[in-house]
């Protein structure tokens, strides 16, 4: 038996957190999954101080979690299926928002947008009707394969894009290319990726590597008032993040004016 009982220390008292322990698996925002063999998990900013392995004892602290960031509010698109997915032949919809942390602003006005549609390296702009009055675009039937959707939404004196992937039929794992905005975050790589397991993104600023920028990670239905995991991205503009959460997920990062995200459709 390899497996540990965690204690988060508290004031200088042991408390137990979780019993039968056999996997912990840290990310880059410093957020630990702990996970045991029942499946039973537990998800908390914190780090481990102490490790006694022979008696099956692993101690953690939660760790202060900075507010100050720069990812206050976003636009960001949401795909019309429960399934994560398209079938051939189906109307391809998706929801246009704006808000914080996924939280939409129902109020809020756009007022310069412009959506564009790429597959197989080829774009095309979309009409947008009233975009105010049921703020969704219906792309029609697709081709089968993997098509990337963005917009533009200009607000003053801020540049706002959104960025999904929307898979139409099913296993897909072609590579694909960025789409060249100004500031990007695309997938390390395109899968079928599922809860516990790491998702990794890249940030690129006028198409190069954008290291030391910061992330914000949010997920469906968060009871949080901030972004739950804040992420750094290494030298090569990458980082990862462990999925625990059903739902999809919104990266959002910020520089110079500008605001991109990155919608990562789960079917979960």
């Amino acid at each position: 038996m390899c497996e540990a009982n965690v204690y988060l220390l508290e004031n200088g008292q042991e408390k137990l957190l979780l019993e039968m322990v056999d996997r912990i698996l840290p990310d880059d925002s410093g957020t630990l999954l702990i996970e045991n063999i029942f499946g039973e998990r537990i998800v908390l900013k914190a780090k481990i101080v102490d490790m006694s392995l022979v008696h099956h004892r692993i101690f953690i602290k939660e760790t202060e979690v900075s507010s100050g960031n720069n990812h206050s509010y976003a636009t960001w698109l949401e795909p019309m299926t429960a399934h994560g997915h398209f079938h051939p032949g189906e109307a391809v919809i998706v929801k246009i928002f704006h808000g914080r942390d996924m939280k939409d602003d129902a109020g809020y006005t756009f007022s310069r947008i412009g959506a564009f549609v790429c597959h197989d390296d080829k774009k095309r702009q979309l009409l947008i009707p009233d975009i105010n009055h049921n703020r969704e675009l219906n792309l029609g039937p697709e081709q089968d394969g993997l098509t990337q959707l963005y917009i533009k939404n200009e607000e003053n004196d801020t540049v706002f894009y959104a960025k999904v992937i929307l898979e139409v039929g099913h296993h897909h794992h072609q590579k694909l290319n960025p789409l060249g905005l100004p500031l990007e975050i695309i997938p390390t790589e395109y899968g079928h990726p599922h809860m516990g397991s790491e998702y990794g993104v890249m940030v690129l600023k006028n198409s190069k590597p954008f290291p030391g920028a910061s992330i914000g990670v949010t997920y469906t239905d968060t009871a949080a008032s901030d972004y739950p995991h804040i992420l750094t991205a290494d030298a090569e503009g990458k980082a990862k993040v462990f999925l625990t959460e059903p739902g999809n997920y919104l990266f959002v990062t910020a520089s110079e004016g500008i605001v991109s995200a990155f919608t990562l459709v789960k079917n979960f």
